[in-house]
């Protein structure tokens, strides 16, 4: 019986430069300890998850990009249901890798891989963090899509410009440098309009129509390391969310790149929401992302974000406490 099931996505941007290698690398790690199947598209998903779950395996590596992670624990969940779900071990195939990045799979994956077989081959239990998916569920689906983290809004139209330029982290960098400097400098860019929307958090509609940015995750940090939660989540029971306006965005635009790293509090105008929810509501939307992978509407659909199922996570590094002396409050006004 194999222990350790592998999918590998060989279209992955760090895979498809050297995807034999890669492949000879991991096998020989392993030996037959391990059941490797490659994925080149969604389509051949399906078998390659079924012959792992026939293994039965108990812990899954997935080398490609945060996209790919979300489509495997997808197919994973719809074929099998969200309990007994195998440990997970996240390998930086992708460009961005903010699901390993968030765990501290920062190395190879040949450095991750070797130091998950020594662990095995010792007998010594593998360290893990928890976290929690999110469960999707739109109209246009037939059955609930999973991840770690669902934006829409200002990140959605970024990612979708990311990926026309060839993506990478020093595309990224540029990008976000560039809407950071017209951030503060209040540029008149459509880049910080509002889109129109209605939202609701834990079954009650939010005061105001339209947003700017909205993002539910059950990570602890996202891409570079970014640390914005102000509540702590419970995995399986409850996500984090961030909702902003336009109005709260320009009004505080000189303290929110700090506030990429410090949490910052909600602010009572309904403008700002900064907080740990077990349902969110997005009627009217046009588009989403879930861990990079673009999901586009022709017509205006109801999005519901729910807690999905708790998934350990490999992680050599243990967890870091989010410290109260690093929250940011901003004075705003009453509701009016």
């Amino acid at each position: 019986m194999k222990k350790i099931g592998i999918i590998l996505n060989p279209a992955a941007k760090i895979n498809s430069r050297k995807t034999a290698g890669v492949l000879k690398s991991l096998g020989e790690t392993f030996g037959d300890k391990a059941i490797l199947r490659t994925t080149k598209n969604e389509g051949e998903l399906p078998g390659a998850v079924k012959a792992l779950r026939k293994e039965k395996i108990d812990i899954l590596l997935i080398s490609g990009g945060d996209g790919t992670i979300c489509n495997v624990l997808t197919e994973f969940i719809n074929q099998h249901g969200e309990d007994s779900l195998p440990m997970v071990a996240p390998l930086m195939g992708g460009t961005i890798n903010m699901i390993g990045s968030d765990a501290g799979l920062r190395n190879s994956q040949l450095s991750i891989a070797r130091k998950i077989n020594d662990f095995i081959e010792k007998g010594k239990p593998l360290p893990f963090t928890e976290r929690s998916l999110v469960r999707v569920t739109d109209a246009g689906r037939e059955s609930p899509a999973y991840g770690f983290t669902w934006i829409d809004g200002l990140l959605y139209n970024f990612l979708i410009e990311y990926y026309s330029q060839g993506a990478g982290i020093q595309v990224a960098s540029v990008m976000t440098m560039k809407m950071l400097v017209a951030l503060i400098s209040n540029s008149d860019s459509s880049t910080f309009k509002n889109i129109d929307s209605v939202v609701y958090m834990d079954g009650v509609k939010l005061p105001h129509e339209g947003h700017v940015l909205l993002i539910a995750s059950g990570l602890r940090k996202l891409v570079f390391g970014f640390d914005i939660w102000d509540e702590k989540s419970k995995p399986g029971v409850t996500f984090n969310a961030v909702y902003i306006r336009e109005e709260y965005l320009r009004k505080n635009r000189h303290i929110l790149p700090l506030g990429l790293y410090r949490s910052l509090k909600s602010d009572p105008a309904g403008n700002f929401v900064n907080r740990a929810l077990s349902s969110l509501k997005v009627e009217r939307n046009m588009g989403y992302i879930i861990d990079g992978e673009i999901f586009k509407h022709e017509e205006p659909v109801d999005v519901i974000i729910e807690p999905g199922p708790g998934i350990r996570i490999i992680s050599f590094h243990g967890e870091k406490k989010l410290q109260p002396e690093n929250r940011i409050e901003i004075p705003y006004g009453k509701i009016e």
